[in-house]
């Protein structure tokens, strides 16, 4: 039956499905990756002679990091690692982190001090068996008393303002530490403009309070959220300018040295180290560039997989905000959105948020929560996601984002999605379905397949 289908594979989960678009639409279809040229490595050799280079010339500093380990370490304050947590793919983390752990060793740094902190944000903190999925078995098994998770509610210190008047708040262990040492994948970010480097700082690993305050800056009455906060969007971003300006603050205090990789499609091109404000302009420098993908129509139907951000509803945006970069306005496209969801919401102000206004029309539903969620009085994590949501289903039509989950249908239709998995099917069927409907109407319809929800897509 699979010859029937196109062999148009997309993520699951972690796992891979596909043939799901009938070989009739051959010449309507298309899968959209990131530039050819992203696919190359950046950097000579093997990972390990990359990674080697960049440690002894790091951006920034005047040192290598050997010899930065030698100078700044004191017996007692560990060098501790920044790794992202359970929400994110870290290939990258269980690539370069055992490099790391060796290396640090090698200089004489006992295994009592080093640790491994895990930047949740505002995010639950990671379950025992999502520590492997982390940082990888290996260094699990070994290392499991090295690793701790980021609370943004406990073990916080304050420590002033930023010039924005963010109150400014980081682990405890930023602040006990010999060297701090992020180890990050950039990446674009739907209002950040590129996520990585700083942003392991914040919100990685910094109080709720201060992540609270920043995050509002991104809000516009109008629009949603102002015009500079975007993919690729640095220069007018008040939320990353924040977030930068908190940074140079806090390495003021604290020895910060940052690894900063970029992934394409599961393998890393590009890899940099040293200062970690440096490390974000370099890769906002060209994460644009490897991420764009110019098209000259835009697709009736956008098929969205999530990679690891299908695990929950609230991480699956990323993938939505990405196909509607792809998908017409015409009120008669639609994305497809394919995640598994085992996760559910993911965040529970976005829960709560969305079932206040899940009955007021979408123009009622956005000035509601601008007005009563969105000001740094009344802001939380999950608050913006609702914003998204709604100015992407203001354009596309509501009705035309459908979901494609394991997730109840009922409680996905509070969140404005349409439902189009039964609980019988699986998903491949489910598609099947819905794409046979809607090019039985729309016979000359273009579809877009993406699973990468660091794309960033221009109709031209």
């Amino acid at each position: 039956m699979n010859d029937d289908y196109l062999d148009t594979p997309i993520s699951w989960g972690n796992e891979i499905i596909n043939f799901y678009i009938q070989k009739e639409y051959k010449n309507q279809t298309k899968l959209l990756h990131p530039p050819e040229f992203s696919k190359e490595k950046m950097y000579k050799g093997t990972i390990e002679e990359g990674l080697d280079k960049v440690l002894n010339n790091p951006i920034g500093y005047d040192v290598t990091f050997d010899e930065l380990v030698k100078e700044k370490y004191t017996e007692g304050k560990p060098i501790t690692f920044v790794v992202d947590d359970h929400t994110r793919p870290n290939l990258h983390t269980k690539i370069i982190l055992p490099i790391m752990i060796e290396r640090i060793k090698s200089l004489g740094i006992p295994e009592k001090d080093f640790r491994v902190l895990i930047a949740t944000g505002t995010h639950r903190l990671p379950r025992e068996d999502e520590y492997p999925k982390i940082v990888g078995e290996p260094i699990y098994s070994r290392y499991r008393e090295n690793i701790v998770a980021h609370d943004c509610d406990k073990n916080v210190k304050m420590i002033g303002e930023s010039d924005a008047g963010t109150p400014m708040g980081f682990d405890n262990l930023v602040f006990e530490s010999s060297i701090l040492v992020p180890i990050t994948d950039s990446e674009l970010h739907y209002f950040a403009g590129v996520a990585g480097t700083i942003k392991e700082m914040c919100p990685g690993i910094a109080a709720r309070q201060t992540v609270r305050i920043n995050h509002p800056k991104m809000f516009h009455r109008e629009f949603g959220f102002v015009p500079g906060c975007g993919l690729g969007c640095t220069e007018e971003n008040p939320v990353i300018t924040d977030i930068k300006n908190m940074v140079s603050i806090v390495k003021k205090q604290v020895t910060i040295f940052g690894i900063d990789t970029i992934v394409t499609e599961g393998e890393i091109v590009y890899i940099n180290a040293g200062d970690l404000v440096d490390l974000h302009d370099e890769a906002s420098d060209i994460i644009v560039d490897m991420r764009t993908v110019k098209l000259s129509k835009p697709g009736n139907i956008v098929i969205s997989g999530m990679q690891s951000w299908g695990i929950n509803l609230y991480q699956a945006g990323k993938g939505i905000h990405a196909a509607w970069n792809a998908v017409g306005k015409d009120g008669n496209s639609e994305i497809i959105a394919v995640a598994p969801l085992p996760d559910r919401i993911g965040n529970a102000n976005y829960e709560k948020v969305m079932i206040e206004a899940k009955d007021m029309s979408l123009q009622e539903a956005l000035e509601y929560i601008l007005d009563n969620y969105c000001t740094e009085d009344t802001f939380k994590i999950g608050n913006q996601k609702p914003i998204d949501s709604l100015r992407i289903l203001k354009t596309i039509g509501e009705g035309n984002l459908k979901f494609v989950s394991n997730m109840d249908s009922e409680e996905l239709k509070i969140y404005r999605t349409t439902p189009i998995k039964k609980p019988d099917e699986g998903p491949v069927e489910a598609i099947r379905r819905e794409v046979k409907d809607y090019m039985s109407k729309n016979p000359e319809g273009i579809i877009y397949i993406m699973d990468d929800p660091g794309l960033y897509i221009i109709i031209e």
